[in-house]
C-alpha cells in the first residue's frame, strides 16, 4: 500500500515545494495502518505505534526514496533520456535537451525548484563512482559465478517443527564455526517475514 501511495511522489516532494499537506495525509494513512496491525487505541501516539508495528516514519521513508533516486540517476547510461536534461557535469556527454539544466542562466537556476535540480545538486556531492555496464554485472562474473563454493542456501520449512528445530541447530553450528574463524565473513538476513504456505524461505 505504501508503494502505491508514494508512486510518483518525486513530482511533488522536492526542496522548496509545499509538501506539508501531502506528507500529513500519508502519515494519517500509515497511523491507521499501524492501529489496524496492533489493534491499539486511536489515541495512541503515532511514532510509538508505528515503531511497534515495524513501520518507518513516512517522512523518513520519503527521504530514503529520494536518496535512492539520486543513486539510480548516477547509474544511468549516457543514452538515457534523463541525461540530456541534467547539467553538463552530470550528463555524461549526452546532447542537451532544449529544456536542459545546462542551458539555464544563473538567474533561472537560482529561482528554479524542480526534482531535476535536486538531482543535480546531489550528484555534485556524490563521491562514489558507478558503472552501469561493469563487468561484475555480466553473467559469468557475478559473486555466485566466481565463488560458487563459498555461498550456500539453506531452505527451511517453517510448518514442520522437527525439520525447523534440526535446521536451526545446524545453522547455530555453522554460525559458531564461522565466528571462530577471524578471516570468515558472516552475513545474516532478516527472516522475520513469514512466507506463503506454498513457498520456502532461503537463509
Amino acid at each position: 500500500m505504501v508503494s502505491i501511495a508514494t508512486y510518483g511522489f518525486y513530482l511533488w516532494y522536492f526542496a522548496g515545494a509545499p509538501t506539508k499537506a501531502q506528507v500529513s495525509l500519508l502519515a494519517t494513512m500509515q497511523h491507521k495502518a499501524a492501529l489496524w496491525i496492533l489493534g491499539a487505541f486511536h489515541t495512541s501516539p503515532s511514532s510509538r505505534i508505528e515503531a511497534l508495528a515495524g513501520l518507518i516514519l513516512i517522512y523518513l521513508h520519503l527521504k530514503k526514496l529520494v536518496k535512492w533516486s539520486y543513486l539510480r540517476a548516477a547509474t544511468l547510461p549516457s543514452q538515457h533520456a534523463l541525461m540530456s536534461l541534467l547539467s553538463a557535469h552530470n550528463s555524461k556527454r549526452a546532447c542537451p535537451h532544449s529544456q536542459s539544466l545546462a542551458l539555464l542562466t544563473d538567474v533561472q537556476s537560482a529561482w528554479l525548484k524542480s526534482p531535476l535540480f535536486n538531482t543535480k545538486v546531489a550528484l555534485l556531492n556524490l563521491t562514489e563512482c558507478f558503472s552501469p555496464l561493469d563487468s561484475e554485472m555480466c553473467p559469468g562474473y557475478k559473486l555466485l559465478d566466481n565463488f560458487p563454493n563459498c555461498v550456500s542456501f539453506h531452505p527451511c520449512n517453517h510448518f514442520n517443527e522437527s525439520f525447523r528445530t534440526s535446521h536451526l541447530r545446524a545453522l547455530d553450528r555453522l554460525h559458531h564455526e564461522a565466528s571462530s574463524d577471524p578471516f570468515m565473513l558472516v552475513v545474516v538476513t532478516d527472516a522475520s517475514v513469514i512466507p506463503p504456505r506454498n513457498s520456502a524461505t532461503h537463509f
